[in-house]
């Protein structure tokens, strides 16, 4: 016997599919919502004497390493590997393919650049400027911790020294990791003099990096992100996901905001069931990994016209996944912390920062989107005016139907 099988064989199909959504007896196997397509009525049975699933609505099936594939992003090694370690079997003779290998490599090197960028920012001098930063932002030392915030220096050459020169990874492979920036056959920093925010994918596992500059007036962009590779993925990141997990489930809700900062001073407001997309794209993969946990979603994104655009696309996506779609109205508490400093709020981070209480309120009264785009198309167009009803029936009647 292979030790694939051995491994395969000493595991609970049942056990490990139960725990990522609920099962219910069904003579001799189990049935529950099949997560690879949205349904209403439970068409995916597992089988404990097969060890295999199989859903007849979709046609999905197969046994505990593709579910893992296909249900955890894993390749076929992680499964391998994840489901060795719950069965307490040590794998000897399985060689890794070199495209899994690869891909280890480039986990290494992600997740040493974050606990290098974190020594920079907690225990280092060069780090003092991003600390003076974050506590004038409010930023918990808990919140440093949680998230694993750093800071990059802001030479050209610091990650480089520290990860090619002394921990002996090539230049290519920092490249390939999003890390450095190859031009006219040199290498240098991509990370430069900013506050630095590991992208962790469901698993916990660092794919990217988000950078925030720490001046007001600064030549560059705000925020520097990962370009695109094999690991990270803007349209299926979801920033908070993994680290704030717990209390998602419980609360069987996902807000999903724009920016890092938003998540983290919500956090720190006591909400905590919260993630931020990059963009203002709500994407299908995000819909599918908040489905694995939660079954409403609220938006507190921007109500500028991108925002409103935003909203408007993930009506289909969400609708089908059967998620409930709500809408946190910002401008509202907005303009109430408006009146009370003279400053204009326009985020969570704002409002959370700013009052917590009103920030925890807004979430309260969240409305449903249809809702939300009525009262929009109402605020766009004179409703006393045949000219601006027929205008808000054209708006409405591309989203409701």
């Amino acid at each position: 016997m292979s030790q694939v099988q051995q491994i395969k064989d000493a595991a609970s199909i049942v056990e490990l599919i139960n725990e990522r959504l609920p099962l219910k007896h069904s003579g001799r196997n189990w049935r529950g919502l099949c997560p690879f397509h949205g349904e209403k009525t439970p068409s995916f049975f597992v089988s404990e004497e097969l060890q295999r699933y199989k859903c007849f609505g979709c046609g999905e099936t197969g046994d505990v390493f593709n579910f893992l594939e296909k249900y955890e992003g894993m390749t076929f090694t992680e499964a391998l590997r994840y489901v060795a370690e719950r069965t307490g079997i040590t794998l000897e003779k399985y060689k890794p393919s070199a495209d899994d290998e690869q891909r280890d490599q480039l986990l290494e090197v992600l997740n040493l650049a974050k606990e290098y960028y974190h020594y920079l920012l907690t225990d280092h001098k060069a780090g003092q400027k991003a600390r003076d930063y974050l506590k004038a932002r409010g930023t918990s030392q808990d919140s440093v911790q949680l998230f694993q915030l750093g800071y990059s220096l802001p030479g050209w050459d610091g990650l480089i020294k520290y990860l090619h020169h002394k921990k002996k990874y090539g230049l290519d492979k920092l490249a390939e990791a999003g890390l450095v920036i190859k031009n006219r056959g040199r290498y240098y920093d991509r990370f430069r003099d900013r506050v630095m925010f590991p992208l962790t994918n469901h698993r916990g596992q660092v794919v990217g990096f988000s950078g925030r500059s720490l001046e007001a007036d600064a030549k560059e962009a705000k925020y520097i992100n990962t370009p695109e590779t094999r690991l990270y993925h803007k349209a299926e990141l979801l920033y908070g996901y993994h680290e704030l997990l717990q209390f998602i489930r419980k609360k069987n809700e996902v807000i999903v905001t724009e920016g890092e900062f938003d998540v983290i001073s919500s956090t720190q407001a006591h909400v905590n069931h919260i993630v931020a997309i990059k963009g203002s794209a709500f994407t299908p993969a995000h819909a599918k990994f908040i489905k694995r946990v939660a079954n409403k979603v609220s938006f507190a994104l921007d109500m500028d016209a991108a925002g409103i655009e935003a909203t408007k696309r993930a009506i289909p996506i969400a609708q089908g996944l059967d998620l409930e779609l709500r809408v946190i109205k910002l401008g509202e508490l907005g303009s109430v912390l408006q009146q009370k400093s003279g400053a204009e709020k326009k985020d969570p981070d704002d409002v959370a920062r700013e009052d917590p209480k009103i920030w925890r309120e807004l979430v309260k009264n969240s409305v449903s989107v249809y809702k939300f785009l009525i009262s929009a198309a109402v605020a766009e167009h004179d409703p006393a005016t045949p000219e601006g009803k027929r205008a808000i029936i054209r708006q409405l009647a591309a989203v409701i139907h």
